[in-house]
């Protein structure tokens, strides 16, 4: 198991490109490349954060587009808006593979107040069969995350997915702070598909007046030693990273405090 932080925890204190020097700085080995747009896609980008990725000595767990950019347009009825997205996907998977991740963790389409459409697993899954089988060429798992406003946010949604998929290719990220979000407790998700939980993004919460705050681990509520135990149980020896939001502390040394502390749990 390895524990590590997604560069996602950053957003807006550093251009990515420059974060292999704070890792290695930190003492932090293991990261989640969180890329942030178009450019970030793009192979001389990719060479050149490679290359300062390396020569630091981070090793990369898994990629993470922006989602919101082309994720959605995978599952799409449009076949120029589909072709679109999959040329953008396979560039992310070349990303990918240049930096030795092992993992994509995708959002996939937004679920809003009942506004999406074309959703229905028949249709879904299918694409999900293409989506793993072209990762698998590039050395790449791809990983489904629980996220509140896209369609993978209960458990039963994952059960039913992995039911109607014809190949055995997909895995899940299990993102805690979004569990609760979605007002699921993300034990639930261990219990339905601890055996396909790849990796773990982890944020702490407490509960005040009635409404979910955001903590930095491990100075919330949640139990992440509970939740590894439950993990392991089912078979878990993947990533642990830690994945805040960047306005869940003011300084970036509680940031580098929160991972010290939160290492420490394991």
């Amino acid at each position: 198991m390895r524990v590590g932080i997604s560069t996602a925890s950053f957003y807006n204190h550093y251009m990515i490109e420059d974060l292999p020097a704070v890792y290695a700085d930190w003492g932090v080995r293991y990261a989640e490349y969180f890329l942030n747009s178009f450019c970030e896609y793009e192979p001389a980008f990719i060479d050149l954060l490679a290359e300062r990725t390396k020569r630091h000595g981070v090793t990369v767990c898994s990629v993470h587009p922006m989602s919101s950019m082309f994720e959605s347009q995978l599952f799409s009825l449009h076949p120029r808006q589909i072709d679109d997205a999959f040329a953008i996907y396979e560039k992310v998977l070349a990303a990918g593979q240049k930096l030795g991740a092992g993992r994509y963790c995708m959002h996939g389409a937004a679920h809003l107040s009942g506004a999406a459409k074309n959703l229905e697993l028949y249709r879904i899954a299918p694409v999900f069969d293409r989506l793993t089988a072209l990762a698998a060429q590039y050395g790449i798992r791809l990983t489904l995350e629980n996220v509140s406003w896209c369609f993978c946010r209960e458990p039963e949604f994952a059960l039913r997915l992995l039911d109607a998929m014809q190949s055995d290719g997909l895995h899940f990220t299990l993102d805690v702070k979004q569990a609760i979000r979605s007002g699921v407790d993300p034990f639930a998700f261990v219990e339905a598909i601890g055996d396909r939980i790849d990796a773990v993004h982890c944020c702490d919460c407490v509960t005040e007046n009635g409404r979910t705050v955001y903590r930095l681990p491990p100075y919330g509520g949640f139990d992440f030693r509970r939740l590894i135990d439950a993990l392991r149980k089912k078979g878990f020896d993947g990533d642990v990273l830690l994945e805040v939001y960047s306005d869940t502390y003011r300084d970036l040394s509680e940031l580098r405090e929160s991972f010290y502390a939160f290492s420490r749990l394991f």
